[in-house]
């Protein structure tokens, strides 16, 4: 049943209702974000309305009725689901063509600022000082895929910003839920760390309202995380 009318702000419509899509829910509900669709494996889709923006934050599975709904109704879409394959992948490029996308590797906004903080640290951190740098994760049993897709992103943006790889990426899969991802910088006699952990799924799903926020009244286009808390941090400090 959808949740009680929000006093501003988008509708959003929910796939998946696992962890993440039943956190995000419950974020709605907290907030008083009304909920005019929801979709899950058991209970097919669910209409009451067609919502201002589209959170999927089920399978890969559910990628080609993603993209048809988004397509037919020219929604905004926040895509959670990090696994999917290079088909997929380019399907959402074409839907960003004609609408906003928000690829959603990593929602929390800590997770932001260690990207940023990766970023500062590429710039200083050469010649002389150069540093050996390694990205290491950790997730519960059962995590789909291993690395995780946030750690391939954060190696990545080291790599992009410092011009240098990796020396290696670490995966773990045990402790609690729901992650935790640690950036360390290695020089002679000392070591820079950083590191971020997430604790409740409530984390990702505040993101993922963020972004729907954001994308409702974005332009056509694909977009990460990044440049949604680009923006929104932009906004808070003007």
């Amino acid at each position: 049943m959808p949740e009680a009318p929000a006093s501003g702000g988008p509708t959003i419509g929910i796939v998946g209702l696992g962890r993440l899509g039943s956190a995000v829910r419950a974020a709605c509900q907290a907030s008083g974000t009304r909920v005019t669709l929801t979709a899950s494996r058991r209970g097919g889709w669910s209409v009451d309305a067609v919502p201002d923006v589209l959170v999927d934050a089920s399978a890969p599975e559910a990628h080609p009725d993603v993209l048809d709904y988004c397509a037919t109704h020219r929604l905004p879409l926040v895509a959670c689901v990090s696994n999917l394959s290079d088909t997929q992948w380019k399907a959402l490029e074409g839907l960003a063509e004609g609408m906003p996308v928000v690829r959603a590797t990593n929602l929390s906004f800590a997770h932001y600022l260690q990207v940023r903080i990766a970023e500062f640290t590429a710039a200083h951190a050469t010649g002389r000082f150069d540093a050996t740098t390694t990205v290491r994760e950790r997730h519960p049993l059962g995590k789909a895929h291993r690395p995780s897709a946030t750690a391939l992103a954060l190696a990545d943006t080291w790599h992009r910003a410092s011009g240098r790889a990796v020396a290696d990426i670490a995966d773990e899969r045990a402790g609690l839920p729901v992650s935790e991802h640690e950036v360390t910088h290695t020089w002679d006699g000392e070591a820079l760390h950083v590191r971020h952990h997430v604790g409740s799924w409530a984390v990702p799903a505040r993101g993922a309202l963020a972004a729907a926020d954001w994308a409702r009244t974005a332009a056509p286009g694909l977009v990460t995380m990044r440049t949604v808390y680009d923006d929104l941090t932009v906004r808070r400090v003007t």
